[in-house]
């Protein structure tokens, strides 16, 4: 059955249901993904899916229900499960569907080259990837894998107050893992990158940098436990702007788990750092006109100059702090309801790369990967990580380094930006430069 078809049935059956309130949203996507290894394709897979969920609104009381794939019967199901989730819940007054007659900017996220690429292109894309890879080093020895993939989705969403939207999306991938040798050492690494548009995905750079990665990390060793100024690569440092995204969410600032609750309208870091969550940012990964209950997006500054000036709410958590929704509903599967989430959340650059930033150090390291992140409390802010990086010394990159821990407070590194660089890079949906960070402790191996 055709998700459109669906969606009409589903609202006869929500109408007929003689609810207070409903919303219908329903999304379908196809995928591909390529992966190729020693010159022959080891993976292709084509999928196709679908799924439409359900919320109500009953006497005070909302409900939820799900239905994936086109099955006719599961309909009225899922509405029938829907409705008894509401009469079997506790009231909610913060509930709230979207209005209508929101005013909603045009975005640029789909990308008619995508379809009309032949299957040939784009395993030619795939092998180049791997070429690239290969050919950077000699001692670049296996790459596995080496994958593109892209896909095409649909998003729509209707509810009883009259809202009507939809909106359609493209993203490509690539992705390499390479392994370097060298004598009686062994460096695995890997690099991807995703882009609204094929265009701008540059695969041959993707392939390049995951061999230049594994090389750069041969013959790594721990240095001497102490406080290092430490360089955070672009990439590691948006890992910790994404321990520190959940502090920004409106629903841990109102259940008291945000770590910046008490820094509203004051410093909570560097006066280098502002933050800002942009749901129209450019072809970005998470750009779209609307959030996932129908609230015009926009973009917002939520540390400027390292004060805390907002945070990020849906409809439901911006009425239970007293606030507005900010255009932050996500829906991260249709097998859940909408919740607080960022958009395209990173952090404004500064100028110059990582060079330019080890060129003031007298000794210090230049931090390229962590390790246990999962483990930081994003609560306390406290963190004891495994990383591997580059030894600085005099200004310049020495050597490498590995088997080492930087340990900390999330708050603390924040407000000890000292430097920032000019190389923005989203990694998905969070994008963040590189940063000096002074006084960090680490301990060898």
């Amino acid at each position: 059955m055709e998700l459109l078809a669906q969606m009409d049935q589903a609202r006869d059956l929500l109408q007929k249901a003689g609810v207070d309130g409903w919303e219908l949203a329903a999304s379908e996507s196809r995928t591909l993904t390529i992966a190729v290894r020693d010159g022959e394709v080891d993976k292709f897979q084509a999928a196709h899916g679908q799924g439409l969920s359900v919320r109500v609104y009953q006497d005070g009381r909302p409900g939820f229900a799900y239905v994936m794939g086109p099955q006719d019967d599961s309909l009225a199901r899922a509405v029938d499960q829907a409705v008894a989730a509401a009469a079997a819940a506790d009231q909610d007054e913060h509930f709230a569907l979207a209005e209508p007659g929101g005013s909603y900017a045009e975005v640029d996220v789909f990308d008619p080259a995508l379809a009309a690429e032949s299957t040939a292109d784009k395993l030619a894309r795939a092998n180049g990837l791997l070429q690239a890879a290969k050919d950077y080093d000699p001692r670049v020895t296996h790459v596995h894998p080496a994958q593109v993939s892209e896909a095409e989705s649909w998003f729509y969403l209707l509810n009883s107050r009259g809202l009507d939207l939809s909106r359609r999306a493209t993203r490509v991938s690539a992705s390499a893992v390479a392994i370097a040798a060298e004598g009686d050492h062994q460096e695995m690494e890997g690099e991807s990158d995703s882009r609204r548009f094929l265009a701008e995905l540059d695969v041959a750079w993707v392939g390049r940098q995951a061999a230049r990665r594994a090389v750069a990390c041969l013959g790594g060793a721990p240095v001497p436990d102490g406080r290092y100024s430490v360089i955070l690569e672009n990439r590691v440092a948006a890992e910790f702007l994404e321990l520190l995204a959940q502090s920004l969410m409106g629903d841990n600032l109102v259940k008291g788990r945000s770590l910046l609750e008490p820094y509203q309208g004051k410093t909570g870091a560097s006066d280098l750092v502002t933050i800002i969550d942009d749901g129209l940012y450019p072809r970005g990964l998470a750009t779209a006109a609307f959030d996932g209950e129908g609230t015009p997006t926009a973009a917002k500054t939520l540390v400027d100059q390292g004060v805390v000036r907002g945070f990020l709410f849906d409809l439901a958590w911006a009425s239970r702090a007293g606030s507005r929704s900010t255009g932050n509903s996500l829906r991260s599967s249709l097998k859940l309801p909408p919740g607080v989430g960022m958009t395209n959340l990173y952090l404004q650059p500064g100028q110059g790369g990582l060079d330019e930033l080890a060129a003031g150090l007298d000794r210090g390291l230049v931090v390229t990967e962590v390790m246990g992140m999962h483990t930081a409390d994003p609560v306390s802010g406290e963190f004891s990580l495994g990383a591997s990086g580059h030894l600085v010394e005099a200004g310049r990159v020495t050597r490498p380094v590995k088997s080492i821990a930087l340990a900390g407070n999330l708050l603390d590194l924040f407000k000890s930006v000292e430097a920032i660089g000019g190389d923005l890079r989203f990694f998905g949906s969070l994008g963040c430069p590189s940063l000096l960070v002074s006084a960090l402790s680490v301990s060898g191996g």
